[in-house]
């Protein structure tokens, strides 16, 4: 699995890079054939009191069909964990959907 981040206001640190590839490595549990994983950071709004300062967009590929999820948080680091978890929920939600299929397909005795 390929993990990709981008940004466009801010620096990608190697603490930060490394966290979205440990949030993104919780992906290969489920058990789907993952491409790539592409990361996009940004912060949208210059004071920090703003609560929807940070923006994360997860875009997993995976054969058949993208999962594409969008959050904003006051933090960067929060935005990230639960983007990661809501993509999460896509794809078990999609693995479910493949599963279901694949029983309804199958002959009855």
């Amino acid at each position: 699995m390929q993990v990709i981040v981008q940004t466009k206001t801010l620096p990608v640190t190697q603490a930060l890079r490394a966290f979205v590839e440990r949030q993104s490595q919780k992906l290969t549990k489920l058990g789907l054939k993952i491409n790539k994983v592409v990361v996009y950071l940004e912060n949208v709004a210059r004071k920090t009191s703003d609560p929807h300062r940070s923006e994360v967009r997860y875009r997993v590929e995976v054969p058949g069909k993208d999962v594409v999820v969008e959050k904003k948080g006051n933090d960067l680091y929060a935005a990230i964990t639960e983007a990661s978890l809501r993509v999460t929920r896509q794809l078990s939600k999609l693995k479910e959907r493949h599963l279901r299929a694949q029983r309804q397909s199958l002959p009855k005795e």
